[in-house]
């Protein structure tokens, strides 16, 4: 099988196709994998296969000269896209959104090659909605994303592929892994770069509760941007030497340090969402406000109105210490955030996304 993938901006659209590729090398033996990239995109850093790059710029919302730029480099690239079809000789063109998708696919139509989309965020992009009819299949995350297509009979709900790298322990053996033997876990991540209000939130949660729950051990990932502010403000609040957290940056094995979690506080990408549903756990989301769309505010919303997460938008962070100190207490609220979110879980999402590329073919 020989597929040709595209989609970028986001790491939210990059991951979902390298694990979709992972797939494809594990399960098919006589496999081929390429990937459009942008000449400055994020996909360039994420993906260590074969790539092609292409010049292509994001259309302004606002009437811009830049956008008869954008129309320029649009047919350019679908030209140029033409021409890299002819030397990968694709089986299919899987595409995750993002205006980079946009002259893949459509090149891709044009010449006849089986194409695919996949959507990861409740509301599908622009890119992906004006690719609807040119596409064979759609594959999508929430159920509640069909209601946006026309071409329904195209859509497909698969879930979110995880990457190979996503393993998933019980609670349990996670705790044996990582020695922890306190009572109750919670796992703070905002981003890998971080942000500033959801750590300025955290720090209040410690100044208020963690710091006087010594059965409570709070696993902060402050992101990049982040970690020196916070631990600089921890030692002025001579919080730093509390046995009962644990500070870092980044962890490299998050992971397992969702799978220990009794309670988890999020962003909202799509993503993220996807592992805290395939691991069941009771969530707190606060959806970043700086995402294209809003994509995270409606993806947390999907999950907070059917009782899957709790939801707590940046200007109401002032309620984070309560809400963590309420699911500590009842038990089963937590079990009920538990068993709804895993509702969203699509199991096996790489398995399926797998033999429905093998069907079209």
């Amino acid at each position: 099988m020989r597929v040709l993938f595209c989609g970028g901006g986001t790491a939210g659209h990059v991951n979902p196709a390298i694990a979709v590729a992972e797939t494809v090398m594990r399960n098919s033996s006589d496999n081929r994998i390429a990937y459009v990239t942008t000449e400055n995109g994020i996909e360039n850093s994420l993906v260590s296969f074969k790539k092609f790059s292409i010049d292509v710029i994001g259309l302004k919302r606002s009437l811009s000269p830049k956008n008869i730029v954008f129309l320029y480099k649009q047919i350019k690239a679908i030209e140029r896209c033409k021409e890299i079809i002819r030397e990968f000789r694709p089986d299919i063109i899987f595409g995750t959104g993002g205006y980079a998708t946009y002259p893949v696919i459509s090149a891709g139509s044009k010449l006849g090659v089986k194409t695919v989309l996949h959507e990861s965020n409740v509301i599908p992009g622009k890119a992906i909605l004006s690719l609807e009819k040119k596409v064979d299949k759609i594959f999508v995350n929430f159920e509640k994303t069909k209601d946006y297509f026309k071409h329904k009979e195209k859509v497909v709900r698969t879930g979110n592929p995880l990457r190979s790298g996503f393993i998933v322990s019980t609670k349990a053996h996670a705790r044996q892994l990582l020695n922890i033997s306190r009572k109750h876990v919670i796992l703070c991540m905002g981003g890998s770069l971080g942000a500033e209000k959801i750590n300025s939130s955290t720090m209040e949660l410690v100044e208020n509760l963690i710091c006087h729950r010594k059965d409570t051990l709070l696993i902060w990932s402050t992101g990049k941007n982040e970690f020196t502010r916070v631990v600089t403000e921890l030692k002025e609040k001579r919080l730093h030497k509390l046995e009962n957290i644990i500070v870092k940056d980044y962890f490299e094995n998050m992971h397992l340090q969702m799978a220990v979690a009794d309670i988890v506080i999020s962003r909202a990408g799509a993503m993220t969402i996807s592992e805290l549903a395939y691991m069941k756990k009771a969530s707190i989301i606060v959806p970043s406000p700086n995402v294209t769309n809003n994509h995270q505010f409606l993806n947390a919303k999907a999950l907070s109105d059917t009782l899957s997460a709790i939801l707590i938008t940046e200007d109401r962070l002032y309620s984070l210490t309560d809400t963590v100190r309420d699911l500590i207490a009842n038990t089963e609220k937590r079990m009920r955030l538990e068993k709804n979110i895993g509702e969203f879980s699509v199991q096996d999402a790489n398995k399926g996304i797998f033999q429905e590329l093998k069907s079209l073919l």
